[in-house]
């Protein structure tokens, strides 16, 4: 790093003497050079090697805005900015934009600010680059579902051609990992935006044109080298997507930031060259941006295997389970009174009180289950939510009554309208009734309703906020065997209230306070209390953005029996433990062996058949069976880490998909879609601690005894002719002797 701020502080002295615009400043960074001209934009980069210089443009700009004046061109040492004035052609309003260029971490660190001169307003502020070889090139982003565009409309033979095999495509599910071409469409991070016309209430993320992490790579296979354009989820992102077409342009637009007189919005993102795969710039992101990717707690890869969402208490077979990787209950969100009063302020511990979903229930009883679980070899995590609370709430609000202030709890009117008012998100006037039919019993100006006739809540609001992190502390004191909470439905994150103003967001042309905002205040506060206790925190992530999740450890993903769902959570749980729903037993037909091996080949645990789980799968001898043949194979992934370093694996001649993680005693290979019966070659790149002696065991289906085969291991390649059996195998290499 040291030689290369040094490289870059020399060119930049040598450009500085060159006439007005036509000055270049030249970063050289790992793998590539990047030429910035004096106007600001990126005009050129230039690959390692001969002939591999590209006539990439690359700039940062304002929607619907014209640049007014002079650049004014700020220097030092090791950093270049470009200052301008920018003018909304449609209010007049203004700011300056300023773009900065800098050595980063094996990057060029692009910076860009928004310092508003007039007016408070909002557009979408855009950074765009057009690669000029676009028919030779590929694309690869976090996304849902790689057949965008109209690749969707093609037929399997045209999909074919573009490098799509058929094997990449299985019933509702692709191949996350696999590049394509330049298409025209728009991807989303995350979700799609929240808006009057179609507020898109109860979403849930089964389309494809979804990213989880806001980064795109350029890959030119045949030449073997790519590029990143990478986000910071430091960043105060709001609505983001991604614009993709034909032409070779990628267009990144942030949406509703404020703008205003005297302040300063800041985004930074990096520009990094990497291998031609897709493992290069997710590779960088991980590497400097480890918080939002790894656990912030070792419990959190012990708790991960195949899971349940059960209110079950009574006893089930302990041996069959283990047997399926069995790992933890999601206890179902049945134990509370209703939404938001998990833990009532009861008097003992003893108390008991009518469970929402039946029966009664008490503080001691739901500590007794938590550890007893874990005597047996299970863990258990606490239902939570932050944006939904109450059941049956009455809108107007009822007038008011007396009620003993130890006493306001039991009923959720009482409770919601005398003590937590000021959090309930309402339904902005500009939305019609008609649009919101999906839960027909919220209006405009009165509450959003959810299920159960529960309410939307902001978690951003002091007095909600304050008996969350209430609610929190009652969970650590008073149900020490339970190892976390799993917060549900984060798809209301998408919402901005109106009634309040978070000094960020512009919505609906007023000051507003995002959700997303919300997020975050309450989760800088509840990570750090709940992990300094020792204990997890997991989510439902139905919003799917990287940015969300720095203070929390795992996932329990409520859809990913749908493709896109299964994607892009595994996508954004490299690091993390990832914990899949399984709907019902449909999920697994027709074709059984398809639906494990793409959780196997992602990382990622599928939902358990167990006794009374909710609206999830349930045991059968057909279920019972599949689980109990691929129980041992997912029992690998045990602390998985995606390896991500260059060229690591390969199946020769494509004849398999495969894969490669770092777990707590080596690595272990998916070997998945590949012949029914048969063998498949992998080689595999020596990566860091692959030293010493190694042994290969492979599991397959329907076994639970490793086999151990022949191992072919050179200086720095080690290769494997692996049989398979129902065209899969797991493969274990261990170091030591037996």
């Amino acid at each position: 790093m040291k030689h290369l701020i040094s490289l870059t502080f020399l060119v930049i002295l040598l450009t500085a003497c060159q006439p007005g615009d036509q000055q270049t400043n030249i970063f050289r960074i790992p793998g590539m050079s990047v030429n910035v001209s004096g106007s600001g934009e990126i005009s050129r980069i230039e690959f390692t090697g001969k002939n591999q210089a590209r006539e990439v443009r690359a700039l940062s700009s304002l929607a619907d805005c014209k640049p007014e004046g002079k650049i004014r061109v700020i220097r030092k040492v090791t950093q270049i900015s470009f200052k301008q004035k920018w003018v909304s052609l449609s209010t007049g309003n203004s700011c300056t934009l300023t773009n900065r260029f800098s050595p980063g971490k094996g990057s060029v660190k692009w910076e860009i600010e928004i310092t508003g001169i007039k007016g408070t307003w909002s557009t979408p502020i855009e950074t765009r680059l057009i690669y000029p070889d676009s028919a030779k090139a590929k694309i690869w982003t976090a996304w849902g579902d790689p057949r965008l565009g109209t690749i969707r409309k093609q037929s399997a033979e045209q999909i074919a051609s573009l490098g799509i095999l058929p094997s990449d495509i299985t019933g509702n599910w692709s191949d996350p990992l696999v590049p394509i071409p330049f298409v025209n469409d728009t991807l989303w991070y995350g979700a799609p935006p929240y808006s009057y016309n179609n507020p898109r209430l109860g979403f849930c993320p089964f389309q494809g044109n979804l990213f989880g992490i806001p980064m795109v790579s350029v890959l030119e296979e045949g030449s073997g080298f790519g590029m990143s354009v990478i986000l910071s989820p430091e960043d105060t992102l709001l609505d983001l997507n991604l614009r993709t077409s034909t032409s070779g342009e990628l267009v990144f637009s942030r949406e509703y930031n404020r703008i205003s007189a005297g302040k300063t919005i800041h985004f930074s993102m990096d520009i990094v060259a990497h291998e031609a795969s897709w493992r290069g710039g997710l590779r960088w992101m991980t590497e400097n941006y480890p918080g939002y990717f790894n656990p912030n707690i070792e419990l959190a890869d012990q708790i991960a295997g195949t899971g349940a969402y059960s209110s079950l208490e009574t006893a089930f077979d302990l041996n069959k389970m283990k047997k399926m990787a069995f790992g933890v209950n999601w206890k179902a969100s049945f134990d509370f009174p209703y939404m938001g009063m998990f833990i009532p302020p009861v008097l003992t511990d003893t108390t008991r009180w009518p469970r929402f979903g039946g029966g009664i229930t008490s503080i001691r009883d739901m500590q007794v289950y938590a550890a007893k679980m874990k005597s047996q070899g299970f863990h258990v995590l606490s239902y939570f939510n932050v944006t939904e609370f109450g059941a049956g709430i009455t809108d107007p609000a009822p007038p008011a009554k007396i009620v003993a202030a130890q006493d306001l709890w039991r009923n959720a009117d009482n409770f919601l309208y005398g003590k937590l008012a000021d959090a309930i998100l309402h339904v902005p006037v500009a939305v019609s009734k008609e649009k919101l039919a999906f839960y027909p019993k919220s209006r405009p100006n009165g509450p959003y309703f959810t299920w159960g006739n529960g309410i939307i809540m902001d978690p951003g609001e002091p007095v909600y906020q304050e008996y969350l992190m209430d609610q929190a502390r009652k969970h650590i004191e008073k149900i020490p065997d339970a190892e976390g909470i799993c917060i549900d439905r984060m798809d209301w994150l998408r919402m901005y209230n109106e009634q309040r103003d978070d000094q960020v967001s512009w919505f609906g042309n007023k000051p507003t306070r995002s959700l997303l905002i919300s997020w975050h205040s309450l989760l800088n506060q509840l990570g750090p209390l709940m992990h300094k206790a020792g204990k997890a925190i997991f989510i439902n992530n139905h919003d799917k953005r990287i940015d969300l999740l720095k203070q929390t450890d795992g996932f329990f993903d409520e859809f990913t029996y749908g493709g896109s769902p299964l994607n892009l959570t595994a996508l954004m749980g490299v690091r993390r433990p990832v914990l899949g729903w399984t709907s019902e037993e449909k999920n697994l037909r027709p074709d059984p062996d398809a639906f494990f091996q793409r959780y196997l080949y992602l990382g990622v645990y599928p939902m358990a058949p167990f006794p009374g789980n909710d609206h999830s799968l349930l045991p059968s001898e057909w279920v019972d069976k599949q689980y109990l043949d691929y129980g041992p194979m997912l029992q690998t992934l045990k602390g998985k880490k995606w390896v991500l370093e260059p060229d690591c694996i390969l199946a020769e001649g494509k004849s398999a998909k495969v894969n490669l993680f770092k777990t707590h005693d080596g690595w272990v290979i998916p070997v998945v879609f590949g012949p029914k019966e048969g063998s498949v070659n992998l080689i595999i790149k020596k990566v860091v601690g692959m030293n010493g002696t190694l042994r290969a065991e492979v599991l397959y289906p329907g076994t639970d005894k490793p086999t151990e085969i022949a191992i072919n291991q050179a200086a720095d390649v080690i290769r494997l002719a692996v049989p398979l059996h129902r065209g899969c195998a797991i493969v274990r290499l261990v170091t030591g002797d037996r």
